[in-house]
């Protein structure tokens, strides 16, 4: 429960009364009910006049059910309406308007209540006024036209606004927390004879006044951040039903994808195989012409292109859809190195390309699926032969930075690439032939599917002077995670 210093709320121009006691009891550590009580005993307690007591109870009870108990749908315009409805009844006033102090540290208007019979815009501007003159004195303000004085320099001003609405009297209440303007009470009349019998009742009642439209302010304020949040959560829930239904999409379109390859690639293969088989037995015939065997060489080299890239399609299927596992053992990473350069050097021979992997003999062992590395050695290096023109030279080497990594570099000769992370996207059947990536470079997004499986990362770069220099780090063991399978 909100507890104040009971220096809050004292008009800076009138002693302590009956009604600043009540507020401090309203805000101290105690039961709500207690608290009534003592409350009550504060302002009722042998009051002069019967009137008197009855006002101060009727504000006091309104104070606390407007604020320990709040309406649902309270605003501060019906909550300055139901305060003013009791200070107009008993001495009918024209108007009561409620200013707090706003951002910038002036006094806003928060709520008004008046008579039909006055123009609202006329009140507000000599409400305006007089709350100007509050924020300039940092007192309370009175002005009658009934009399001659004025209300010091700004008097004249004032006059003139009560005469433009037709009004006689008006006074001002300001309200201090902690020694600073907070809020203003200002109260119209076209009878300064009433204003003058209501001011001690709109000296008591300001500070009440103030605390509950405050408090309804901030119900208000609650309310829509109670009702933006709901509204947030219903967007998030809608947008994640949304994100399931797209994802349960996906997983079934990959489904039926990888279904798909998979059929398709037997359906192929076998024809494929059978193909080749018979390819490879007319090649064997001694009674060929050379324009035969030339032939026959250009239908064996068709197949077994055709096969690689139908074993290329299979493996990214199976790669986007999770299906593929880590066989991890120790191995030799120099001989891995070697035989992968071997297993190339029919694809270099053809192209007039050479491959230069030297040895290291310092090169430890690792432990890791050395069949999916050297499918990532073959792709890369397949990729360099085919950039490379006939008498450049491919150098691959390893470099071991510390004993928990390794990195594998290959570097070509051939033309330098405007955007080299294209080509780690899989191959794009809706572009253009000319544009479309080739076998190898979806070989390529195969093997960095591979590098992120054994934990690793690639980097491709243009060299200074020419050529693609592809940089491949990885573990000496790949992360624990990924030898479960997470």
């Amino acid at each position: 429960m909100l507890k104040i210093d009971s220096e809050i709320f004292r008009s800076s121009a009138h002693p302590k009364t009956r009604a600043h006691h009540a507020l401090d009891l309203c805000f101290m550590n105690k039961p709500v009910r207690e608290q009534s009580s003592q409350v009550r005993s504060e302002i009722v307690g042998n009051p002069p006049e019967a009137s008197a007591t009855t006002l101060d109870a009727e504000i006091v009870d309104l104070l606390y059910e407007q604020t320990f108990s709040p309406d649902a749908s309270s605003i501060p315009a019906s909550v300055c309406e139901t305060f003013s409805e009791i200070l107009l009844r008993r001495w009918e006033l024209c108007c009561i308007i409620i200013y707090l102090q706003g951002a910038d540290g002036h006094l806003r208007e928060s709520a008004m209540h008046r008579s039909p019979r006055l123009d609202p815009s006329v009140g507000r501007k000599a409400g305006k006024a007089f709350a100007a003159a509050i924020e300039r004195e940092n007192d309370e303000v009175q002005v009658w036209l009934d009399e001659d004085a004025g209300a010091g320099n700004f008097g004249n001003g004032l006059r003139e606004r009560l005469v433009d609405a037709g009004l006689r009297a008006g006074v001002a209440t300001p309200i201090h927390a902690r020694g600073k303007l907070v809020g203003a009470l200002v109260a119209l009349s076209a009878f300064p004879e009433r204003m003058r019998a209501a001011l001690d009742g709109l000296r008591f009642a300001a500070a009440p006044i103030v605390i509950a439209v405050g408090s309804a302010q901030r119900s208000v304020a609650m309310r829509e951040q109670h009702e933006q949040i709901e509204h947030l959560l219903e967007e998030l829930q809608q947008h994640s039903s949304a994100l399931e239904e797209a994802n349960s999409e996906l997983q079934r379109v990959g489904h039926y994808r990888s279904l798909f390859l998979a059929r398709m690639s037997h359906e192929l293969r076998t024809p494929l195989t059978s193909m080749l088989g018979f390819t490879e037995i007319m090649l064997d015939q001694e009674k060929l012409t050379e324009a035969q065997r030339r032939f026959c060489q250009k239908i064996q080299a068709a197949g077994m292109q055709l096969q690689a890239s139908l074993t290329q399609l299979v493996d990214l299927s199976r790669l986007e859809a999770g299906h593929t596992e880590l066989f991890l053992h120790e191995f030799s990473l120099r001989e891995t190195l070697r035989e992968s350069c071997a297993a190339v050097a029919r694809l270099a021979q053809k192209q007039e390309v050479e491959i230069d992997c030297p040895p290291s003999p310092d090169l430890p062992s690792i432990v890791s699926d050395e069949g999916k590395l050297r499918q990532v050695l073959y792709n890369f290096l397949a990729h360099a032969i085919s950039r490379s023109s006939a008498g450049q030279k491919i150098i691959g080497r390893v470099e071991c930075p510390d004993k928990s990594h390794f990195q594998i570099i290959i570097e070509d000769k051939g033309e330098p690439l405007s955007d080299p992370s294209h080509i780690f996207k899989p191959i794009d059947l809706k572009a253009p032939s000319e544009e479309a990536a080739s076998m190898n470079e979806l070989g390529l997004a195969i093997a960095r599917r591979l590098i992120d499986l054994l934990g690793g990362s690639v980097h491709l770069e243009n060299r200074d002077s020419r050529g693609l220099r592809a940089i491949i780090e990885l573990p000496s063991r790949p992360p624990e995670k990924r030898v479960n399978g997470e």
